[in-house]
């Protein structure tokens, strides 16, 4: 009986004994697969340099465990050693040259380190292995684009696009690419504006045109064709027209000139209208800028403006004065707008605010160079729809003193559709 339980006593003590010892070696020695999942949880909460260490241990270990070794080598290319983790994922395609994972980290190395000549190199040795593949593709498209060879990264993605239509990546390239490249541009555009004191005014502008890219800038042509509704009058009672041309012509670098001139009816739009504005680049993304504006009704009046404006990342910030010579005196105004963009110059969002007597661009009606005094806001939106097209709005509002201690709420829609022509 005592030596029955003895052995049961001793078969305890060695159940209860390996289990421990299980336990302590888990501890202690966690498998490789479950090293190298804690250092992907690792890389993933963004704590790169525990995931490193990890890494390298593990390969010392385990010195054939090619996935680690590749995953080390992103985990470089995130913290900016490139050549550390080309390094590494050579050392992978040296013994196993095929190797897809490896292949697209190298190109992910060199995407990440902008080396575009080396990815085109790289990527073309990757598509005989794995031909069609819609990730190099797309980097290679972006590489041609970043070398000045927008024709064929347009080839690759219209291969992509051919395939899969809804690519949102592919398709957000393009329009960057053709965005970019000069092409002629068809417009139209409406604007209302109105209000109701002294008298009920209601006018509505319908503009047609085209920017035409030339050698120096930019010609756009455009016709304005206005339509003034009174109490009891239908659409076309009262019209009005006006042919103008706007140059935007890149003088040196650093200098960039508007030239504008328009002829009219002289009812509401000016008989003549001319323009002329200097912009001076200045470092860190600022600009000062100087011009006139002039316009004939039964007339002349002439504006000067002086501006300066500051790029800011993704904004623009632009503030406008406008002095104008009135039969009392001199007058000013002033306009500050707050631009964000997105994806490139054609997806904005801004907002403008006023003040002051003479309007920031005077030709819908005589009447704006005769009010005293006002406050405007404005916001409008740009958003391109397509590779080809885009669209615009605005709306704004006035609180203007049109006579001495005389106010009125004004208030202004515009919308405008824009169609680029070109090989694409």
């Amino acid at each position: 009986m005592w030596i029955s339980r003895k052995n049961n006593m001793l078969i305890l003590i060695l159940v209860f004994g390996m289990n421990a010892a299980a336990q302590v070696g888990t501890d202690a020695a966690p498998s490789p697969e479950e090293q190298f999942s804690r250092i992907r949880m690792l890389t993933e909460a963004d704590r790169l340099e525990e995931a490193e260490a990890l890494a390298i241990a593990l390969l010392e270990d385990q010195p054939g465990y090619d996935d680690v070794r590749i995953y080390l080598a992103l985990i470089y290319g995130r913290q900016g050693e490139y050549a550390t983790g080309l390094s590494l994922v050579g050392s992978v395609l040296n013994t196993h040259p095929g190797a897809e994972d490896a292949l697209r980290a190298r190109s992910s190395l060199l995407y990440w380190s902008e080396d575009w000549p080396a990815l085109l190199a790289a990527n073309s040795e990757a598509l005989e292995t794995m031909p069609g593949d819609s990730e190099l593709l797309y980097k290679q498209a972006i590489a041609h684009f970043r070398m000045d060879n927008p024709d064929a990264a347009l080839e690759i993605l219209d291969l992509l696009l051919e395939d899969a239509p809804q690519d949102g990546q592919a398709l957000q390239l393009k329009t960057q690419i053709l965005a970019s490249e000069p092409a002629p541009e068809l417009f139209a555009r409406y604007m209302f504006d109105h209000f109701r004191q002294p008298y009920n005014r209601r006018w509505h502008m319908v503009t047609l045109g085209g920017n035409y890219p030339i050698a120096p800038g930019t010609i756009s042509p455009y016709f304005n064709m206005g339509h003034f509704i009174s109490e009891g009058e239908t659409f076309l009672s009262t019209t009005a027209f006006q042919l103008n041309a706007d140059a935007y012509l890149d003088i040196t670098p650093k200098n960039y000139l508007l030239l504008g001139y328009g002829i009219g009816t002289g009812t509401y739009l000016p008989k003549h209208r001319a323009a002329i504005h200097l912009w001076q680049a200045l470092p860190a993304g600022w600009s000062v800028s100087a011009g006139a504006r002039y316009f004939y009704f039964d007339q002349h009046y002439i504006f000067y403006a002086l501006g300066v404006d500051k790029y800011l990342g993704n904004y623009w910030f632009d503030l406008k004065n406008y002095i104008f010579s009135k039969s009392y005196g001199i007058s000013v105004s002033s306009y500050l707008t707050v631009r964000r963009y997105f994806e490139n110059k054609y997806n904005y969002i801004s907002a403008t605010i006023g003040y002051g007597t003479s309007p920031d661009e005077p030709v819908t009606v005589v009447a704006d160079l005769q009010r005293l005094n006002a406050l405007s806001v404005r916001v409008e939106i740009m958003k391109q729809l397509s590779a080809r097209t885009r669209f615009g709005a605005g709306v704004g509002y006035a609180y203007e003193e049109y006579r001495e201690q005389l106010f009125r709420n004004r208030i202004n829609v515009q919308a405008g559709f824009y169609y680029m022509l070109g090989a694409y």
